[in-house]
């Protein structure tokens, strides 16, 4: 027999009393002991470690009474698991340390006695997610993430996951920047949802930055290798570095297009204008408008016949001179409101 309840500090011996009792009437100890064939004392030890962890209690009258196991197994496996959320955002915390500690090192090789702070320290991806649920915590301000895809990375993890739509849900700002393709995926299509149901800003773009997320003016999370969200993470603290990333994100922000709104009727020839004038390939824009990419062309070369045009560029003059380029109702233009 499998010894089930180990992970509680519970011997194979208190098991098997354990089952014993939840497949018999109230008994008292000697009638448990007789039935298993163990002395009193066996009996007496291995009953006291399951009533040190509330799986069974013994009367004034010396009678064994269980809970059920379902509520009491419950209890014990989230009360472990907390304790070992706790134990991993420590460890967690000694990984980052260790980068600091190696400068240390270092500084005593070297025989300098100046210190410096690490402009970054790697993290492992199995601990990110502790790691991002601790720092959504300690510090304030704006939220900034770059996604490159949406089905991997610690925001998945489940408690990270709650703990950041906590945050957004209760009025911290965050802003996200998506790639075009998840418009085109309805399991991201879903995670945006639930995100912007929250209050997440959203906007999305042919080509994020990389895969990073910056924490107010304190801290970023970032892969380790850049553009590949599989990687492990760095975290960076240096004011410096966590300003130019801030950078980066606001100008790619700035030029990037709201999520389409499917409620909102906008002409189309218009939204099409003013998302060649932005720089989108045709691929971009049969994606982001959920056309085809032939239809794309087709309506290019519509538009060039309709209105004189016999190259791209002449059609950018002639569409701005008769005002079809800008803000289209809806607001399709980089950096246009975000509904």
């Amino acid at each position: 027999m499998s010894p089930y309840l180990a992970p509680f500090r519970v011997s194979e011996a208190a098991e098997t009393l354990y089952r014993r009792i939840l497949r018999s009437s109230r008994s008292d100890v000697a009638t448990h002991a007789a039935e298993l064939g163990w002395t009193l004392e066996e009996v007496t030890t291995a009953l006291q470690s399951l009533i040190a962890i509330r799986l069974v209690r013994e009367t004034t009258d010396h009678q064994v009474v269980v809970e059920h196991p379902r509520a009491a197994l419950e209890r014990l496996i989230d009360s472990e698991e907390a304790r070992l959320d706790s134990r991993r955002r420590e460890l967690s915390e000694a990984r980052n340390a260790i980068a600091q500690f190696a400068a240390d090192h270092r500084v005593g090789q070297s025989g300098s006695t100046a210190t410096r702070r690490p402009a970054w320290e790697e993290v492992s991806a199995q601990l990110a997610p502790s790691l991002v649920e601790h720092t959504i915590r300690i510090t304030s301000g704006v939220i900034r993430t770059s996604v490159v895809r949406v089905d991997v990375g610690p925001g998945l993890d489940d408690d990270t996951y709650r703990t950041a739509q906590a945050a957004v849900a209760a009025g911290r700002e965050q802003r996200a920047l998506y790639p075009l393709s998840a418009l085109e995926d309805p399991a991201s299509q879903r995670w945006m949802r639930g995100w912007s149901d929250v209050g997440e800003q959203q906007r999305v773009t042919d080509s994020p930055p990389s895969e990073f997320a910056v924490f107010g003016d304190e801290v970023v999370l970032a892969v380790a290798s850049w553009h590949d969200p599989t990687s492990d993470f760095v975290v960076i603290r240096d004011e410096m570095l966590v300003s130019a990333f801030t950078t980066m994100f606001d100008l790619a922000w700035s030029v990037a297009l709201p999520v389409p709104d499917a409620s909102v009727e906008t002409d189309a020839d218009r939204r099409l204008l003013t998302l060649l004038a932005g720089g989108l390939k045709d691929e971009a824009i049969a994606r982001y408008l959920g056309w085809g990419v032939r239809t794309v062309r087709r309506r290019v070369a519509n538009l060039m016949a309709d209105l004189g045009a016999d190259t791209r560029f002449q059609l950018g003059v002639a569409a701005q001179r008769r005002g079809l380029i800008g803000a289209a109702r809806g607001g399709v233009g980089p950096g246009a409101p975000n509904g």
